[in-house]
């Protein structure tokens, strides 16, 4: 086999796309990564590095296109013309058929490769609307957004944004924007077409009082500096939008004008403060100060509204959610009765990560046919104290929430003498289930688990683990909550 060297070109022709973007492709024996590439592309590439059994490579020239290669239509996606490369997208370059295929490809992969699922059940992936710009509520004030070309495919979907500020090397001696591709760089954005215009109005309100005032980007390497983060969240239903602010201390300077300026020039609806003084990564302290408006904001799934507080979880795409929930609960229901011999006068369902109530609530709008009673766990406090409020706020009675850990609340739950759970909804962040929680619904031979999973690879692990312990994957649908990207949610339906 011919040795694979830095920075040597070589020719690849590329199999399958993993989920960060990189098409795969082999010299001999030995996997290289390029990223850019599509399936069935031939390419050459540039050797980038060399690990022991993979490396990676950059695309120096396509010679022959897929079929679902298109121009890239964001300036901070776009490989072909240099600089730092943003990571928040992989697939700007390729049509929307084309993405759905490849994260189709990438559950049907995860699951043969990790679960050993042979000819796993995996239907296609149901697409966010045909290329269609979501709508947004109109602004108080413009977008910088609107100005800007119309996108390819879905656009402006994300409801929630996190923007890191840092030191960096420009007039302003601070950059605003989004991690680049494979590093800790910023590469700074003016607009972003899957964000929600009002989150680039709020940037560009933050960005003008901190020249204004000399706010100092925080440094993590020095723990120096005031302003961490920016976290956006908007409200598809109402327009409102939530600003949090990050910061390396107690205070801003004047933060009360602040907030007054992102209030009349962004539309902002409420503005806090959370002071996280901490060392490390961690987007967001415990504590929150707030300096207008209510605090949290509304939003609205079908007919049930929510309230969301800035901790809380809650899916970024609205549109697609209730798609998502839609199907979730349609497997469900469709399903739940089969593992009893005699109709059910009653069921009972666990939401092991049920946020700020989201999916449960939503189960309580839907035809079960049959007395139903919801059980959401979640480990944040401020999320269930959410899920409480919005319970009450849409009269649901048949609907209670416990604050803790599920692998530790459920696996006591399903022990107890007398306690019968017909259905259990994981959707557990990217990390996948802990092994107790698993085990307890094994033991207690749960009849039906629809699992809801960000993460094909934490699914498959998981899956292989209740699939040991006695049950049966019956059918996997993914669902696009994230186009333009790698990500992708499955809906997985166990017996």
């Amino acid at each position: 086999m011919k040795e694979v060297k830095k920075n040597t070109v070589v020719p690849l022709e590329i199999g399958n796309v993993n989920a960060k973007g990189f098409g795969v492709g082999r010299v001999g024996d030995f996997v290289l990564l390029a990223e850019g590439a599509l399936p069935g592309e031939k390419v050459e590439a540039r050797v980038l590095k060399v690990k022991a059994r993979y490396g990676y490579a950059k695309v120096q020239r396509v010679l022959k296109p897929s079929p679902h290669r298109i121009k890239n239509d964001c300036s901070v996606s776009d490989a072909s013309r240099g600089g730092s490369v943003c990571g928040g997208c992989q697939f700007r370059h390729c049509d929307y058929p084309g993405q759905l295929a490849i994260k189709k490809q990438i559950v049907v992969d995860a699951l043969t490769r990790i679960a050993g699922v042979e000819d796993p059940p995996v239907k296609d992936v149901v697409g966010m609307g045909s290329g269609a710009r979501v709508g947004f509520a109109p602004l108080k004030a413009k977008s910088v957004a609107e100005s800007h070309p119309r996108p390819l495919g879905p656009a402006r979907y994300r409801n929630k944004a996190v923007f890191p500020v840092v030191p960096a090397g420009n007039t302003d001696s601070f950059a605003i924007g989004m991690y680049a591709s494979r590093s800790h760089r910023i590469v700074e954005v003016e607009d972003c077409l899957i964000q929600h215009p009002a989150h680039i109005n709020v940037l560009a309100v933050v960005k003008e009082y901190m020249r204004r005032n000399q706010v100092a980007p925080y440094d993590e390497t020095a723990h120096k500096g005031m302003m961490r983060q920016i976290m956006v969240r908007t409200s598809l239903a109402t327009g409102e939008v939530m600003v949090v602010l990050v910061i390396n201390g107690e205070r801003l300077p004047k933060e009360k004008e602040l907030a007054e300026t992102l209030t009349t020039e962004a539309g902002v609806a409420t503005v806090l403060v959370n002071p996280h003084t901490a060392r490390g990564n961690a987007v967001l302290g415990e504590r929150f100060r707030m300096l207008s408006g209510s605090g949290y904001i509304e939003e609205k799934i079908g007919e049930v509204r929510y309230r969301i507080s800035a901790p809380s979880f809650f899916q970024v795409n609205p549109v697609q959610v209730k798609v998502l929930y839609d199907t979730a609960l349609g497997q469900l229901r469709n399903n739940l009765f089969r593992s009893y011999r005699e109709p059910q006068a009653e069921v009972t369902i666990l939401d092991a990560h049920a946020g700020a109530g989201g999916i449960a609530l939503y189960a309580t709008s839907c035809q079960f046919d049959t007395k139903l009673n919801i059980i959401g766990v979640d480990i944040c406090e401020a999320a269930i104290v959410d899920a409480k409020v919005n319970a009450e706020l849409n009269g649901i009675e048949n609907a209670r929430f416990i604050a803790g850990a599920a692998e530790k609340i459920i696996p006591d739950m399903l022990s107890q003498d007398g306690s019968r759970v017909d259905a259990v909804i994981l959707d557990p962040p990217r990390r996948g289930c802990e092994p107790e929680l698993l085990d307890a619904l094994t033991a207690a031979k749960v009849p039906q688990v629809i699992y809801i999973s960000c993460d094909p690879a934490t699914l498959a692990r998981d899956i292989k683990r209740l699939c040991a312990g006695g049950y049966g994957l019956r059918k996997v649908i993914p669902v696009d909550m994230f186009p333009h990207t790698g990500h992708i949610e499955a809906i997985a339906l166990l017996r």
